[in-house]
């Protein structure tokens, strides 16, 4: 029997809201404090969010008039699921299926549903926009990220009053709304341990992803949980409005409207970053955790030593052109390295399916 009880959202800090941020503002003040942050009125000079305040059916007409129509995924929920894309009760699986539409089709099935009283869940999320729909990114940049150097890449959110379960993203984001209104709970990194996160091979929107349901969690089955709603922060967005979420830190989203769409911008921190943190975590599962715990403890101090850096530069008495893997690598490395990677996780698959993987995959590095 489920002890579930619905959060009042009221209750819980909200996140700091900043107002007329331009390049400084959002350069030296809003990224450096690593923190969310809502930037009220960002966006609300795009011509795509003065459609859609004259009606979500001029926001129709404008997308489908600058959509190739190229068929997408659409994650269609039955009226069952409350919105909420999820687990199966089972954990053999998860609660929605896929269906192939043009973005204009699917916005087009969520404004008929309106009037629907127990309407199908209808949600298409990281659609690129540059692949996509060139144009409505053209008409609709985020020139700040470009003055400040950074290399962003920007998608396409659009469902109906559905909710993206509590997940963290390995990239910094700026997620735009242009109609609806949106509600962000976030949860510090630190609270990992708290918001027990469901299979990592297994999760509705690609990342992990906690099995707590935020709008009714339910603290008997989930104790610890009652930690992570203490450091929780919550964030309301209106159309034009915008939210910095930093890398790392858990969100869960509702959607609040019927008819709901944003745009949100993506960028790495550094921007050349060499390969993806989650890959190395799921490496370490399948080498490290079936060792011994004594040998699991010498590996966690190597790991300390030379990745964390614990106690400082690993190997200051070695000269900087002699430090390899150890110091500044160029692209030539890289390349290498992760072809050696590639070697080590192929080494017990058939010879010729290894070769053809490597030569798919990765060109030649330094011998």
């Amino acid at each position: 029997m489920s002890t579930a009880v619905p959060l009042e959202h009221a209750s819980l800090p909200k996140v700091q809201e900043w107002r007329n941020v331009d390049l400084k503002t959002l350069r030296d003040e809003i990224l450096p404090r690593g923190k969310p942050a809502v930037l009220k009125g960002f966006v609300d000079h795009w011509p795509i969010v003065r459609v859609a305040a004259q009606s979500p059916e001029a926001l129709h007409e404008y997308v489908r008039a600058r959509d190739p129509g190229e068929p997408l995924r659409i994650m269609i929920g039955r009226p069952e699921i409350k919105g909420l894309y999820f687990y199966r009760d089972d954990l053999a699986g998860l609660n929605f299926e896929y269906q192939q539409l043009p973005l204009h089709a699917a916005l087009a099935n969520i404004l008929a549903c309106r009037t629907v009283a127990d309407p199908p869940s209808i949600y298409s999320g990281a659609r690129s926009v540059e692949r996509y729909f060139p144009q409505i990114g053209k008409e609709n940049p985020l020139g700040v990220l470009a003055q400040m150097g950074k290399s962003a890449w920007s998608y396409v959110w659009l469902g109906n009053a559905v909710t993206a379960a509590t997940h963290y993203d390995n990239m910094e984001g700026i997620n735009c709304t242009i109609i609806g209104r949106k509600r962000f709970t976030f949860f510090p990194p630190d609270q990992l341990a708290n918001l027990y996160v469901g299979p990592l091979e297994l999760s509705p929107g690609g990342q992990p992803t906690s099995m707590v349901r935020v709008a009714a969690p339910d603290l008997e089955r989930y104790p610890r949980f009652a930690q992570a709603l203490a450091a929780a922060q919550t964030a309301e967005l209106e159309p034009g409005d915008a939210v910095f979420v930093p890398s790392l830190w858990w969100h869960n989203v509702e959607a609040l409207e019927p008819v709901n769409l944003s745009i949100n911008f993506w960028w790495c921190e550094p921007a050349d970053f060499a390969a993806e943190p989650f890959g190395a975590l799921v490496h370490s599962l399948l080498a490290l955790r079936q060792l011994s715990p004594e040998r699991r403890e010498v590996w966690r101090m190597m790991f300390d030593h030379y990745v964390f850096q614990t106690q400082g530069d690993p190997v200051p008495y070695l000269p900087p052109d002699k430090r390899g893997m150890l110091g500044p690598m160029s692209p030539q490395q890289i390349l290498y390295l992760k072809k050696q990677l590639m070697r080590s996780l192929v080494k017990q698959m058939p010879r010729e399916l290894t070769a053809k993987i490597l030569q798919a995959l990765l060109p030649e590095g330094p011998q």
